[in-house]
């Protein structure tokens, strides 16, 4: 059901408890390396909330990048949305997995 590398919501409640988004980002980094990349920041409740995609297919991820900033769209975007996963890490270290 999940592709290789993703984070089920199972994993995500047994991850560490974080007291700060650098906290949280080295632990990030350090587990998955140059596939835990920053996307974008936007505050949300009044902190900041960074978010990273976990990249699970790099091959499709640079694809459908490319055809984006080419061609201004994705000819298979639920293809593309599956090689990547998407967590919002905030200021206090909390963290929001999309599923």
């Amino acid at each position: 059901m999940y592709v290789p590398g993703y984070i089920t919501q199972e994993e995500e409640a047994v991850l560490p408890f974080f007291n700060s988004h650098d906290e949280a980002l080295k632990w990030f980094k350090n587990k998955y390396g140059k596939n835990f990349i920053l996307t974008g920041t936007e505050i949300i409740d009044e902190q900041n909330c960074h978010i990273y995609y976990l990249i699970l297919d790099r091959e499709l991820y640079e694809a459908g990048q490319n055809e984006f900033m080419t061609k201004g769209i994705i000819t298979d975007a639920i293809k593309y949305m599956g090689s990547y996963q998407e967590i919002q890490v905030f200021d206090d270290g909390s963290i929001h997995i999309a599923h």
